[in-house]
């Protein structure tokens, strides 16, 4: 590489190292991914590798950014800093609180439950401490034990929840749009459109009702 190339390397390593971080990606999964060793995808992002185009096209889809990301010089704003761990034991706690409460509220023994659910007392009384976690199917047996759901030990409340499932709401409307509205819709020209719907969609009925008079007026 010239002066030039390795200025860019190093550039294009942040940008990577970047889009990573962003993804809430490790090196080692950036590596499996693109089926290369650790090392070479680390020498990517110190810029001291020559990562081929096909290689930042499948980086790009697997951490779900831009192409056009690789090609600039600005890094993202914020990253979705959630330590997974705290997340997973935040869960196991609230979990842990709520199983306690459906049995006091079914009046069942530590020794009913075990005997319903087939699960050991020993291991239900860890649950209830935080010492255990149930897996998914033993908390399903109990839910049902207890005339309930797994479903009952879901938070809709928690922030991380929430933003995951309404952005997965909006991915699926979107992909259920006819191919002409996607292409109208991600067509930055027809931003201004968007945003007059957007306003209308806000407004009460005899607002609109008032806009219709005033272009009808316009147009005779």
């Amino acid at each position: 590489m010239n002066e030039r190339e390795r200025t860019r390397a190093k550039i294009l390593g942040v940008l990577i190292r970047d889009a990573r971080l962003y993804a809430a990606r490790s090196e080692a999964d950036c590596a499996q991914a693109l089926n290369i060793e650790l090392d070479q995808f680390s020498q990517y992002e110190q810029g001291e590798g020559q990562i081929s185009l096909p290689e930042l096209e499948a980086l790009a889809v697997y951490l779900g950014v831009s192409l056009s990301h690789f090609m600039g010089n600005k890094t993202f704003s914020n990253y979705p800093l959630t330590r997974y761990g705290d997340f997973i034991i935040d869960r196991a706690e609230k979990i842990r609180e709520e199983v306690i409460a459906m049995r006091s509220t079914a009046g069942r023994s530590i020794a009913e439950l075990a005997t319903a659910t087939g699960i050991d007392a020993e291991k239900l009384t860890g649950f209830e401490a935080g010492s255990l976690v149930p897996s998914y199917f033993q908390l399903e047996r109990i839910a049902q034990a207890l005339n309930g759901s797994v479903s009952d030990f879901n938070d809709p409340d928690h922030p991380l929840l929430t933003e995951h499932e309404q952005t997965q709401k909006q991915r699926d409307r979107f992909e259920q749009m006819p191919d002409e509205m996607k292409a109208f819709v991600t067509e930055p020209i027809n931003e201004s459109y968007l945003e007059i719907a957007l306003r209308l969609s806000k407004m009460d009925v005899n607002s609109l009702r008032t806009v219709a008079e005033n272009i009808l007026n316009i147009t005779f």
